[in-house]
């Protein structure tokens, strides 16, 4: 096999795999509801029976994650455009394309921290009981669906 085919094959296999990742990312903690964020909200909230006066404390707390989550969203899709064009300019598995395929882990990676620590912060709103239904929902979801 010719070496730029083998190079395109590589490129082509990378750029698949960090799109995979990022799309299975965004929903890994309610795989099986596969609902915009909001809906999972309603439905956690549904789940715990919280009550309208820990919603309000819960709200200033779900507006940060959620501003969070968009600004770490759009740096995994500017990350992905600029591996998208190193593919397309360097043709090979260059240092740049590399570079490339590192931002975009960083930033899953800042995603998923972000994402356990809103579940923790959530819990400063909850009763025991609902902290322990919280955890064993978030933990059932990663065990079974990682």
């Amino acid at each position: 096999m010719k070496p730029f085919y083998r190079d395109l094959r590589l490129a082509i296999i990378v750029a698949l795999i960090a799109f995979a990742a990022c799309w299975g990312n965004n929903a890994w903690l309610f795989p099986s509801h596969p609902a915009p964020q909001r809906d999972s909200h309603v439905w956690l909230h549904d789940k715990l029976g919280i009550t309208s006066e820990q919603d309000n404390k819960l709200h200033p707390i779900e507006e940060r994650f959620t501003n969070r989550k968009k600004e770490i969203e759009a740096r995994i899709r500017e990350a992905n455009r600029a591996l998208g064009t190193a593919i397309m300019e360097d043709k090979r598995y260059s240092d740049r394309v590399k570079a490339g395929v590192d931002a975009i882990h960083h930033a899953q990676g800042e995603l998923q921290k972000a994402t356990m620590e809103h579940l923790f912060e959530m819990q400063t709103a909850l009763t025991p009981e609902q902290k322990d239904t919280l955890n064993k929902l978030a933990a059932d979801a990663l065990q079974h669906n990682p």
